[in-house]
């Protein structure tokens, strides 16, 4: 397990996340996921991430809740209201076992470039609400 350091791009919010890059990544292909363009390392624990700063300047975005009627998930995407860079997402989904924790890749500060490029990425099917299996064509994301 490593403890790795990020940001938002204005430097408003700072967080660790205690995770491993080299137990796989994964990308959606949801029009969410899609137009946001976001690679993200799963955390063993969600109690792994920890706001250093900048708590004030976080917003979320909900992400479909059974309420809608759609998934049986209820997932928030967090982003720093300043700047507008996605961190994180946290929530729950059933079929993994209860609360979830999802850091964005992009906003980790302190991975070598090797470490990116060795990182296994396994997709999902977002688009079909096949969450579990990966996307037809992941080519795009």
């Amino acid at each position: 397990m490593t403890t790795y350091h990020g940001s938002c791009y204005c430097g408003a919010v700072r967080f660790t996340a205690e995770g491993d890059l080299s137990a796989g990544t994964s990308r959606c292909n949801c029009s969410f996921c899609r137009k946001m363009r976001y690679w993200e390392m799963p955390l063993p624990d969600p109690a792994g991430l920890h706001v250093l700063s900048g708590a004030e300047a976080l917003a979320e975005t909900p992400l479909r809740s059974a309420a809608d009627g759609a998934a049986p998930m209820d997932l928030h995407h967090v982003f720093c209201a300043r700047c507008g860079t996605r961190l994180w997402t946290t929530g729950t989904i059933a079929e993994m076992g209860g609360a979830v924790a999802m850091v964005s890749v992009a906003a980790l500060d302190d991975v070598p470039v090797e470490a990116l490029v060795a990182a296994p990425v396994r997709t999902m099917n977002g688009a079909a609400d096949d969450w579990f299996n990966p996307a037809p064509e992941a080519r795009h994301l």
